[in-house]
């Protein structure tokens, strides 16, 4: 899906109960110096006491949209943009897409917020955490919880995960797999936020490595299988130099090391600089 938006602006996104005032669903997309809870409820308290729509409130760091709907309002918390259109496009999607899925649910609010967790995803296809090159390729490794993957969530990232095979690139997966596009940036943006993904692409002389969190056990059996060159790989990548540059400061053969770089990648244990923030 091709989007006209910059998701490395986005901050947060929150859904909430306009009778209540309670956020219903939040969604943070980067640390924020302000409670994201305190912003929620002083964009409520505005929009209930405004005697005039109010759609934008400018603070000094970042931007805050607003859509409201008929029973719940969305907010966007957004470094300043140039058009805020684009934003707003997908903000009504999903607010209507919202107040239509859970309608019954709205009208009988029980205080119970955990029936909503799924719709993260659908936020996810208009906005994912990640916008990520097609060319790179998803490789497997062992990550955190991810709050939202529950009933039809969880079958679309357990299809997309049954795809991975550590050579398919993200652009294949998505000319072989069911979902749409969208919905495989959003699954592919949640298992690389939540480190149960990472990425590789055909690695060059200039490229730069990084130590990643793989299993221990991974990392020692690799050692125990290939000795020292293992550990002054490690050691040596840094993120501050290339790997022709580790090359010609470790004493082993290149072909050897090319071999031990590429596994070390494909088990999670070192990756790529430039793609360090969806690790």
């Amino acid at each position: 899906m091709h989007l006209a938006v910059d998701v490395s602006r986005i901050r947060y996104i929150s859904i909430i109960r306009l009778e209540g005032g309670e956020s219903i669903l939040s969604l943070p997309y980067a640390t924020m110096t302000v409670d994201p809870d305190l912003i929620a409820g002083f964009v409520t308290a505005v929009i209930i006491f405004a005697k005039t729509p109010i759609r934008t409130i400018r603070k000094a760091a970042y931007d805050i949209l607003i859509e409201v709907g008929k029973k719940v309002l969305i907010l966007l918390v957004v470094d300043p943009v140039p058009d805020e259109a684009p934003y707003r496009k997908h903000l009504r999607q999903i607010l209507s897409d919202f107040e239509t899925g859970y309608q019954e649910a709205l009208a009988d609010f029980d205080g119970d917020v955990r029936l909503f967790r799924e719709f993260c995803f659908s936020v996810l296809v208009h906005f994912p955490y990640h916008k990520i090159d097609l060319e790179l390729v998803p490789l497997k490794r062992r990550g955190e919880q991810i709050p939202y993957r529950v009933g039809y969530v969880d079958q679309k990232m357990e299809e997309f995960e049954d795809f991975i095979n550590g050579k398919r690139s993200l652009g294949e997966i998505v000319n072989r797999i069911a979902l749409t596009d969208g919905e495989v940036m959003a699954v592919a943006s949640a298992l690389a936020k939540f480190k149960w993904i990472h990425f590789k692409k055909p690695l060059t002389d200039n490229d730069i490595l990084i130590r990643l969190e793989c299993e221990p056990m991974v990392l020692e059996r690799l050692k125990a299988q290939y000795g020292q060159p293992v550990e002054d790989l490690i050691r040596s990548s840094d993120g501050s130099q290339r790997i022709q540059d580790i090359m010609q400061g470790l004493p082993y053969d290149s072909s050897a090391i090319w071999f031990l770089i590429n596994l070390l990648v494909d088990s999670g244990c070192l990756g790529l600089a430039g793609i360090k923030s969806l690790a």
